[in-house]
């Protein structure tokens, strides 16, 4: 059985304001000022292929950055539910893991910073 990734904290690391939507629950909108934090309870979604991209969270940063799609892998690697991300457009077959802590459900921390115009994720 899959376990579920809870985010409980976002650090937003940039000077400028990102903004998350969850596609799982209805695109609800969550905005953190520059050099802030989010607390609460927020569910990865889960993605087992290239047809369910309307569940991904996305994230942009305020200041001409890209787009992220941030999910949880069902299938691959098979039973670590690990954490992926893909840039610009939603590639179910092209995301990568976010560096850090993304594998096996749980509580994790997602830090957002911004190097050279690229947004970069980081789990904790």
């Amino acid at each position: 059985m899959a376990n579920k990734t809870h985010i409980i904290t976002i650090e937003n690391k940039t000077e400028d304001t990102i903004v998350l939507e969850n596609g799982e629950d209805g695109n609800k909108r969550i905005e953190i000022k520059g050099f802030n934090d989010w607390s609460g309870d927020l569910v990865v979604p889960w993605i087992g292929g290239q047809n369910e991209e309307w569940k991904a969270l996305k994230i942009y940063v305020t200041g001409g950055h890209d787009k992220v799609f941030v999910f949880q892998d069902y299938w691959n690697p098979p039973h670590k539910d690990a954490i992926k991300y893909c840039v610009r457009t939603f590639s179910y077959k092209d995301a990568k893991e976010i560096p850090g802590n993304n594998k096996g459900g749980g509580n994790k921390i997602l830090l957002v910073n911004v190097d050279e115009f690229a947004i970069q994720l980081e789990i904790a």
